[in-house]
């Protein structure tokens, strides 16, 4: 049963592949990285991008949401000798801007932050980021590399050894599975330098170690959290709505946004009031309680239906 056209596609968002240190620097190796880096494509549908050096290959697919008309990857430090492919969002990008004023941004990407960040702090500037990410960075002056994932590892990321020596990292396995004899998740929280030669923890909150945790329960300080929370993850420059199941989680994320929205009235290409989205099987308990959300929030709610033969075949393939 092929799936319904109603049926998004997955994992929809930036894919990434590197591969450090090949033994084979020909065309046909170069073009073999190219078509790894096409498993990903399902991820990026806006834009593929490589950037070779001697031995060395960062390649993006690209889901454009921040500067979608100059923000393709990879992505580079003034004179290009910093490399950075990436896949995430650093929300915090225009504080951590203002304190690169002498450097020139090409682009306006959150994630050419990465390419500065380094130049002017070098390994340690991973805990000023604020997102989700993971990402390969390339120093072209020493050939040296880095790559890290994110806090809680939202974005995923892979880590493999080929058997010439060369490191790769992917934001699938199935980039790796073919060319490398062994491969890793890469943990989350964590950084890989070349230089060091191995993974090190970068997230180190106070309260890593507490096996109970000590801070006072505060209900007015959860609200503010979560509300800053979701109003973060709104920085974009295409339209987005909400995925809404009727539970009390999304519903929650859907208040908030809609609330936001009313309040801040900036012009947006689906204007002022919320859009979301669910998805079920007609007649399901989820569309029922997404509906009577919507209908309390005001928002432009869409259903999308799949049926038990559609959802068999993507159960089977998954």
């Amino acid at each position: 049963c092929p799936p319904s056209p109603e049926v998004p596609p997955a994992g929809t968002m930036c894919g990434i592949l590197a591969v450090l240190g090949v033994g084979d620097v020909s065309l046909a190796k170069r073009s073999r990285i190219i078509e790894l880096s096409r498993r990903l494509r399902h991820r990026g549908p806006d834009w593929s991008g490589i950037h070779s050096f001697e031995d060395c290959y960062l390649a993006h697919q690209r889901l454009a949401i921040v500067d979608p008309t100059s923000g393709d990857q990879p992505l580079y430090n003034e004179d290009k000798t910093v490399v950075v492919t990436v896949n995430g969002e650093i929300y915090n990008h225009e504080e951590l801007k203002a304190k690169l004023k002498h450097h020139k941004f090409q682009t306006g990407s959150d994630c050419e932050v990465i390419a500065h960040l380094y130049e002017e702090y070098g390994e340690e500037f991973v805990d000023m980021l604020d997102g989700m990410f993971s990402f390969v960075l390339l120093d072209t002056r020493d050939k040296s590399f880095i790559a890290a994932r994110d806090a809680i590892g939202i974005c995923p990321l892979y880590m493999g050894w080929g058997l010439d020596g060369s490191v790769w990292f992917s934001s699938e396995m199935k980039a790796l599975s073919d060319d490398c004899e062994r491969f890793i998740s890469f943990p989350p929280g964590h950084l890989y330098s070349s230089k060091t030669g191995g993974l090190r923890r970068w997230y180190n909150p106070p309260w890593f170690s507490e096996s109970i945790p000590s801070a006072p329960y505060d209900p007015l300080l959860i609200r503010e959290s979560f509300e800053k929370a979701v109003i973060k993850r709104l920085m974009t420059d295409v339209p987005f709505g909400v995925l809404l199941s009727g539970g009390l989680d999304s519903s929650l994320v859907a208040s908030v946004v809609s609330r936001h929205l009313a309040e801040t009235k900036v012009a947006r290409q689906w204007g002022n009031k919320l859009h979301t989205f669910c998805i079920g099987l007609k007649g399901s308990p989820d569309l029922k309680a997404a509906k009577e959300v919507a209908d309390y929030l005001g928002t432009v709610h869409h259903e999308l239906h799949f049926t038990v033969q559609v959802r068999y075949f993507y159960l089977s393939f998954a």
